[in-house]
C-alpha cells in the first residue's frame, strides 16, 4: 500500500537526493477530525508518507463546515481551514458505526503502518477499534491518539474546548495587560502544538520500530503539550518559586517590545545585552549613553525613561528603516507585517515558501509550505481530497472491491 515516488512539479532533484519522501515507506490511516488528528497526518503527508484520509459518509470530517470559506461561500469543499489541514492526503468515506464499516475498516489497518485519531479515549474502544484490539491482528502497528487529557488519569474523560486547554496548561494567566482578565490567544494553539507533538513522536515509534518490529500506542495529551508554551516560567517556578504574571509590554529586558513608528510599529529589542552600547547611538540620543542607563539592570530601574528617550527618533523612521538600521548593526530588530507583505516577503520567495497548488473547486492558489526542509528528500504540498474522492480505487486496490461492492456499500450507508 506504499504510495508512488513523489518529485515535486518543475523541481530536479540536486545530486544525491532522493525524488521519494523521507517517510514514503509508510501508510496511514487518518480518521482524525478537526484539527489536532489531521494536522499531526498533514506532516506525515507533507514528507512523504501516504496518507489515506477516511470520513463519515455524507458529511465528511466536521471541519468541512468550519468558515471562513472560500469566496465566503459554504459548502463541503470550500474551508479554507479544512483544504489547509488535509493536502497530500487520498479521501474516502467510511462509516465506522456499522458493523461491515469496521470491518472494512480492519482491513485497511492491516495494510497501514499508522493510525492517526483524535477522538475521546471512549470513542476507539467503544467502536471495538482500540489499539490492544488492532495489535492483536497487526503487531506492527503504531496508534497515535490525541485526545484533551489523554488515554489515562482522572480527567481522560472530560470535555475540553481550545480555551480549557488554554487555559488549564498554564498560558492564559500569562496572557493580557496586567490590570485587566486574562485572555485565550490565537485560534486553536493547543491543538496545534498537540499535533506536532504527536508528529514528532510518532516518528520516534516508526524508528523504535525498526528495532524492535513492533508497534506502540503513542498517547499524546493537549493539555500536556500545552506546557510547551510556558516552558520557561515553568522552570522558573519549579526552580525558583517564580509565579509568572502578566506583564502586558513589560518585558524583562528593555528595550524589547513593540514601539511606534511612523508607518505602524517595529520591534526594538535591546539585545544581546552585549551589545546595546552599539545600539544606543541609533536613536540620536546622547543621554543613552550616559553611565546611568549602561547595563540592564539600570534601564529596568529607568524603563520609562528609557522608552521617552527612544520614542522620538522611532517615531520619525518608517518600520523597514528601523528593521534594517538594527539588522545593520546586528541586532534582531524587526516590524509588524501585514499578510500581504508577509506574502510578497523576498525571504519567502527566495526559499518557496508558498507553494501554489491548485484545486478542482476553489482554484489556485498559495498554501503554506514546510515548517522545515531536509536537505535530501523534498516536502510533498498536493491538495485536499474532495469528499470521498479515491473511495473507489483505494478499495479496488486495497481491498479488492468491485464497482457492485461498492454500489451496494453505499445503499446500505457504509461507504
Amino acid at each position: 500500500m506504499a504510495g508512488p515516488p513523489v518529485t515535486p512539479a518543475g523541481a530536479a532533484a540536486p545530486e544525491g537526493t532522493s525524488p521519494r519522501g523521507a517517510l514514503s515507506h509508510l501508510t496511514v490511516l487518518d480518521i482524525g477530525h478537526h484539527v489536532a488528528g489531521p494536522y499531526c497526518a498533514k506532516l506525515l503527508a507533507g514528507f512523504g508518507a501516504r496518507v489515506i484520509k477516511v470520513e463519515r459518509p455524507g458529511t465528511g470530517d466536521p471541519m468541512r463546515a468550519v468558515g471562513p470559506f472560500h469566496g465566503d461561500a459554504p459548502g463541503r469543499e470550500t474551508s479554507i481551514p479544512f483544504l489547509w489541514l488535509n493536502t497530500g492526503k487520498e479521501g474516502v468515506t467510511l462509516n465506522l458505526k456499522h458493523d461491515e464499516g469496521r470491518r472494512l475498516f480492519r482491513e485497511l489497518v492491516q495494510r497501514a503502518d499508522v493510525v492517526v485519531e483524535n477522538f475521546s479515549p471512549r470513542v476507539m474502544p467503544g467502536l471495538g477499534l482500540d489499539f490492544e484490539a488492532l495489535r492483536a491482528r497487526h503487531p506492527r502497528l503504531i496508534m497515535t491518539s490525541i485526545s484533551n487529557f489523554g488515554q489515562s488519569g482522572p480527567w481522560r474523560d472530560h470535555a475540553a474546548a481550545e480555551i480549557t486547554e488554554y487555559a488549564l496548561g498554564g498560558s492564559m494567566a500569562v496572557t493580557g495587560d496586567p490590570d485587566r482578565p486574562p485572555l485565550a490567544a490565537g485560534p486553536r494553539v493547543t491543538q496545534y502544538t498537540a499535533a506536532l507533538s504527536a508528529y514528532v513522536a510518532t516518528l520516534m515509534a516508526v524508528f523504535q520500530r525498526g528495532a524492535s518490529g513492533r508497534g506502540q500506542h503513542v498517547d499524546v495529551s493537549i493539555q500536556e503539550s500545552a506546557l510547551d508554551a510556558i516552558e520557561i516560567n515553568l522552570v522558573e517556578y519549579l526552580h525558583e518559586g517564580k509565579v509568572a504574571t502578566r506583564t502586558g509590554d513589560e518585558h524583562p529586558l528593555v528595550p524589547w517590545k513593540l514601539y511606534p513608528c511612523a508607518d505602524g510599529y517595529a520591534a526594538v529589542i535591546g539585545g544581546p545585552v552585549r551589545r546595546w552600547l552599539r545600539a544606543a547611538p541609533l536613536f540620536e540620543e546622547p543621554r543613552l549613553l550616559e553611565p546611568r542607563y549602561a547595563h540592564m539592570r539600570d534601564r529596568l530601574r529607568h524603563r520609562a525613561e528609557v522608552d521617552a528617550l527612544l520614542t522620538p527618533w522611532l517615531k520619525r523612521q518608517t518600520r523597514r528603516d528601523v528593521y534594517h538600521a538594527g539588522q545593520s548593526r546586528g541586532l534582531a530588530f524587526g516590524y509588524v507585517a501585514t499578510l500581504a507583505e508577509v506574502m510578497a516577503s523576498p525571504q519567502h520567495a527566495a526559499r518557496g515558501y508558498f507553494e501554489p497548488t491548485d484545486h478542482p473547486e476553489v482554484g489556485r492558489h498559495a498554501y503554506c509550505g514546510a515548517l522545515f526542509r531536509p536537505a535530501r528528500t523534498p516536502w510533498r504540498p498536493g491538495r485536499a481530497p474532495l469528499l470521498g474522492e479515491h473511495t473507489a480505487a483505494v478499495y479496488r486496490e486495497v481491498l479488492g472491491l468491485g464497482p457492485e461492492d461498492l454500489a451496494r456499500l453505499a445503499r446500505e450507508g457504509v461507504v
